[in-house]
């Protein structure tokens, strides 16, 4: 199945297996006294010839003092302490995938607790690919690493982020707003999430920043910068977008640019396209030609392009594509062509997913513009430095030079008279 839906349009890389189980502290592991200050249950969890495990928990509320561990086989990683911190409304929990075929799992709690222990396991994942190089290294000729070619695009390339959900990977991309809040919005493909997860639902997908090799002729990444959990915002199948809010900050030691966005409806020049093919380290394509209009479910729903330089795959799904100012202009849903090029590929507009919803959860204008400035552009940031709203443009009438962004009020001289209404030649037909 996953090889005949290999870089079908609309169909994310699946990576693992789903597995229904029913553990919990009572019916499996064991209990046994740590020292005087803490009880601790223990579970090992086997799935045989597992390139890596993550588990979901579907009751998950830790009581105040208690520690969790998780960790693999030979403990090279581990997650924790896991605290009361760590509860969420839901009650669920899960993690990002951990290396190899045996996970284990350390519950420490105060001997003095006399309450009852909402701790239970019902699914677990079974890593079949090995999307994060636990055991091999992979370099697909999709696209220049990011540590060699991207001096031009280096703050977009800060804003890609891998995207690893309960089964499947996308790519996705930090997101800027007209508050400029540092609200961690992320834009990424809605056929990505189908299965995954509902609008206003909590998730526990992982975010990982900076997933890119250090050196230009290394072909391995980083995934040590990660996230667990978010919300699911708003998402439409015509254009293929979804917006995630991410449950916390990511840290600003990680260099999280929010990518700026143009949602006119002209064809944009096309500059980059950022992505992680079946989950590699980052990659960017390079193009300078025009997008054309195309369609996917509905009618001029998406841009497409054949890439000059570079392709993309499984797992580039949900990736930003930008024009040649640098500004989000859609996100990957798949492409025509084999693997890593060689035929064309599709990108949701920007522009139709900003309005075209009929609610805040099937539009981004709601998310990205929270007090409707009506801009069309907006440029991307680190730190949320403060904007000016206003015409840009120099040519005409009413620029102003202090606008960092343009809000779509230039206006123009008409006819053969000028921005004053004054004739410029020997008779005026304003």
């Amino acid at each position: 199945e996953d090889e005949i839906n290999a870089n079908q349009l609309g169909v994310p890389m699946r990576f693992a297996e789903k597995i229904d189980v029913n553990y919990n502290t009572s019916n499996s592991g064991e209990w046994l006294n740590y020292n005087d200050s803490f009880d601790v249950w223990r579970l090992n969890i086997v799935s045989n010839d597992a390139i890596g495990l993550k588990l979901f928990f579907n009751q998950f509320q830790l009581s105040e003092n208690a520690l969790l561990y998780i960790y693999d086989e030979f403990q090279d990683m581990i997650i924790g302490p896991i605290t009361s911190e760590n509860n969420h409304a839901d009650n669920t929990f899960s993690h990002k995938l951990l290396k190899g075929s045996s996970i284990f799992i350390e519950y420490f709690v105060p001997t003095t607790y006399l309450g009852e222990h909402q701790l239970q396991i019902s699914r677990v994942y079974h890593a079949y690919r090995d999307i994060h190089g636990f055991y091999e290294t992979r370099d697909r000729n999709c696209g220049e690493n990011v540590a060699c070619s991207s001096e031009d695009y280096e703050d977009q390339v800060n804003s890609v982020i891998y995207l690893e959900m309960y089964q499947y990977i996308c790519s996705a991309a930090l997101i800027n707003n007209t508050s400029q809040d540092l609200t961690p919005y992320v834009l990424t493909a809605q056929h990505c999430l189908d299965s995954e997860t509902e609008v206003g639902v909590h998730n526990n997908f992982t975010f990982y920043f900076n997933h890119q090799s250090s050196s230009c002729g290394s072909s391995s990444g980083y995934s040590g910068q990660n996230e667990t959990g978010s919300y699911l915002r708003s998402e439409d199948s015509y254009t293929d977008f979804a917006l995630l809010e991410m449950d916390d900050d990511p840290a600003s030691s990680w260099d999280p640019y929010f990518a700026g966005w143009r949602r006119n409806t002209s064809a944009p020049t096309i500059g980059a396209g950022i992505h992680h093919p079946g989950g590699d380290a980052k990659k960017i394509n390079f193009d300078n030609d025009q997008a054309y209009s195309c369609s996917w479910y509905g009618s001029s729903t998406h841009w497409c392009l054949s890439w000059d330089e570079g392709g993309t795959a499984g797992g580039s799904s949900g990736s930003p594509i930008f024009d040649n100012n640098k500004r989000i202009v859609g996100q990957l849903t798949g492409g025509s062509g084999a693997e890593c090029g060689g035929g064309t590929d599709y990108y949701g507009k920007f522009s139709k997913s900003w309005n075209n919803g009929s609610s805040s959860s099937s539009r981004l204008k709601d998310w990205l513009d929270p007090s409707n400035t009506s801009s069309y552009t907006l440029d991307g940031t680190y730190d949320g430095a403060s904007i000016v709203y206003g015409c840009t443009d120099s040519s005409a009438c009413n620029y102003d030079p202090d606008a960092t962004n343009n809000d779509g009020s230039c206006e123009y001289a008409q006819g053969t008279c000028d921005c004053n209404g004054n004739p410029t030649g020997n008779y005026c037909d304003c």
